[in-house]
């Protein structure tokens, strides 16, 4: 499985960052699937993390009509991890951001799997050809 991050999300990303992490640490990612490749369009910043992770999913996926096709989080935080590793986040990506001063914008993209226990396999993340790195 590989994740496609198109120009729009990135951007997204980098505006978000521009932040304070903690006032927006998590969101969704919308986009579609096709074949083994996961298309990230757009993100759906959350104010309040995962709090009611799977209640929020749902309704915001029959609201806005697109696919969720995954989540992101800032700073890998343990909690917001507990609350979307669940049955309702399997098979989605999960891109967890690292920001600072020094390096404005780092990537790092899983799978959420469910092997025994649920656990982040590694994926592979393209750029559009045109965002930055």
């Amino acid at each position: 499985m590989e994740a496609f991050l198109c120009q729009q999300a990135y951007r997204e990303f980098k505006a978000l960052s521009l932040f304070s992490p903690k006032r927006f640490q998590a969101g969704f990612l919308l986009g579609h699937t096709r074949g083994p490749r996961i298309y990230i369009e757009k993100i759906w910043p959350t104010k309040e993390g995962f709090k009611q992770a799977a209640k929020i999913y749902w309704d915001l996926e029959r609201i806005l009509g697109e696919e969720i096709v995954g989540f992101f989080i800032y700073s890998s935080s343990n909690r917001c991890l507990s609350s979307i590793l669940k049955p309702f986040a399997c098979g989605k990506i999960l891109i967890e951001i690292d920001s600072n001063k020094n390096n404005p914008i780092s990537l790092k993209c899983s799978v959420i799997d469910f092997s025994q226990s649920f656990r982040l396999l590694p994926c592979s993340l393209q750029l559009e050809v045109g965002g930055e790195a």
